[in-house]
């Protein structure tokens, strides 16, 4: 219903990264991707040389290209609305430096605190991150992140069948590949997109949906849990 690109080229990368844990023939990813690459690559060329492309709005068109031209050029032009997020969310995390300038600070040269710093409870919460507890809270942001994704694929190589690991999969790739996109648009790696940092970015919708993804992988470990119990009461019963 909505031109919502970023969360389609997600679900895109959660589907074929399961068909892949599915045991999908690696033949199959081959010729997928032999063909995937270049069709992006003219996409790519097709959208930055078209000024009215068809298959994408405008303004998703004016951010892939002024990524590219940002990128490239020397000076940015802090009037565009993309390049102007990402250029002071980079300087934000920069100036955080090692430590940051402290949680909830009241320093006059944050860029948060001037207002700089757009969507900063949403998108660009990590911009905040940095700029507030540094490269270190930076660090361990990321490291939690990568701890909840490590259980999920942990819970999903002990899941007791196969739906149930397809499940824990699905989620570890949900929350891993957002959190490098939002990271990947903060620290301007990729094109700016409006994909939330899991578990801390400020949405209901998001939230909710990643509590109930987690509660789904609680579950499929307790099913396996409850199955060696009663596995072992088995053997207690006939001894």
């Amino acid at each position: 219903m909505q031109p919502n690109l970023s969360t389609t080229i997600l679900l895109c990368i959660i589907v074929i990264a399961m068909l892949y844990c599915a045991g999908v023939s690696y033949k199959i990813f081959g010729i997928a991707i032999l063909i995937a690459v270049p069709v992006i690559s003219a996409f790519l060329v097709y959208v930055v040389s078209v000024e009215h492309p068809i298959l994408i709005e405008d303004y998703q068109r004016k951010r892939i290209v002024d990524f590219i031209e940002g990128n490239k050029s020397e000076e940015v032009d802090m009037t565009d609305a993309g390049t102007y997020q990402q250029a002071y969310a980079v300087q934000a995390i920069g100036s955080g430096q090692l430590t940051g300038k402290g949680l909830n600070n009241n320093d006059t040269s944050s860029l948060k605190n001037a207002g700089y710093i757009a969507e900063a409870q949403n998108d660009f919460i990590f911009a905040v991150i940095g700029e507030e507890l540094g490269f270190t809270g930076g660090c361990i942001t990321i490291f939690l992140l990568f701890l909840i994704v490590l259980e999920c694929i942990i819970v999903a190589v002990r899941a007791k069948n196969f739906e149930g690991r397809l499940i824990c999969c699905g989620v570890a790739i949900y929350i891993g590949f957002q959190t490098f996109i939002n990271i990947g648009v903060v620290s301007w790696i990729l094109p700016n997109t409006g994909v939330p940092l899991p578990f801390f970015s400020c949405g209901l919708t998001s939230l909710l949906t990643l509590f109930t993804a987690m509660g789904i992988v609680l579950n499929v470990s307790l099913q396996r849990n409850v199955e060696r119990d009663d596995d072992m009461f088995a053997d207690d019963f006939r001894g």
